[in-house]
């Protein structure tokens, strides 16, 4: 498999082919065309704004067209990398990770970014047999080295006016304390 780096997205519109199919293109304007790297340059500050999108812009374009996104809160627990059958005993936290938390290629664009792929080194000398032992390996599930669950974690601000600090901090003006 080609092993894939990503770069900053030079280009005006984002790479979201894998979400979506486009109806019509978006609106650039007519000095930018979709394939220039240099678009940015021969223009003035406002017409920038106007051409360059970001993801958020993009998806909110209603001629994108995004079949795969989830509905409803079903859908997303369906996507996630959780599989019954094998997952046993994980935190209820880690039930809902999804593919992109563990660095999985998925539908989703996270980033501005595009992909380059680079040209995959052969092995030459090694034969396919001992290439397949040293992939196999058990499948160990979403569950992280450190399990900390999100309910154990004090999460309060610690400072020294806290409810269990000195009581001289909440006396009246008399100096009596306040009744509890």
């Amino acid at each position: 498999m080609a092993e894939v780096s990503y770069i900053r997205n030079p280009y005006p519109v984002p790479d979201v082919v894998r979400e979506g199919v486009w109806l019509r293109r978006p609106v650039l304007g007519n000095k930018v065309s979709p394939k220039d790297k240099d678009w940015s340059a021969k223009l003035k500050a406002h017409e920038r704004l106007f051409a360059h999108h970001t993801l958020n812009s993009i998806r909110k374009d209603n001629r994108l067209l995004r079949s795969q996104v989830p509905n409803d809160a079903l859908d997303l627990a369906l996507t996630t990398v959780y599989i019954h059958s094998k997952d046993t005993l994980v935190p209820k936290s880690y039930v809902l990770v999804q593919p992109e938390t563990l660095g999985k290629r998925t539908w989703r664009v996270l980033k501005n970014q595009i992909e380059v792929s680079k040209t995959p080194d052969i092995p030459v000398t090694e034969d396919p047999v001992s290439l397949l032992v040293e992939k196999a390996e058990c499948y160990r599930g979403p569950v992280p080295e450190r399990r900390v669950h999100p309910s154990s974690v004090k999460l309060n601000i610690s400072g020294p006016h806290s409810v269990q600090s000195n009581p001289g901090y909440s006396r009246k003006i008399d100096g009596t304390f306040y009744s509890i």
